[in-house]
């Protein structure tokens, strides 16, 4: 597996968590409001307050869970390659060395 199939399985793990945050950070809106989710900042129905916590609330949650999903995605890869993504293994060793000039 090289470099262009870790990317996909990235960019669909990406994608996926990011349709699945949006979908439940508006269910949670509606579960916890009782009013849909807003659908821009220019939406008439609420003020720039209820905006403002909609969008962290929902940034935040995709955020989370696309970080989770491409930590799985990088798991996989590592388990079905036998090798690390070289982006993680890079990564790994940035942290090796900044820890060792500590």
């Amino acid at each position: 597996m090289g470099s262009v199939v870790w990317k996909v399985i990235a960019a669909v793990a990406g994608i996926a968590a990011t349709k699945v945050a949006s979908k439940a950070t508006t269910a949670g809106w509606q579960a916890a409001t009782g009013n849909p989710a807003p659908v821009g900042k220019h939406d008439p129905n609420y003020n720039a307050k209820q905006i403002a916590v909609f969008t962290l609330v929902s940034a935040a949650a995709a955020q989370g869970l696309r970080a989770l999903a491409e930590r799985k995605a990088a798991d996989y890869y590592t388990k079905s390659a036998g090798h690390p993504p070289q982006v993680v293994a890079k990564e790994r060793e940035k942290a090796v060395a900044k820890a060792a000039k500590a």
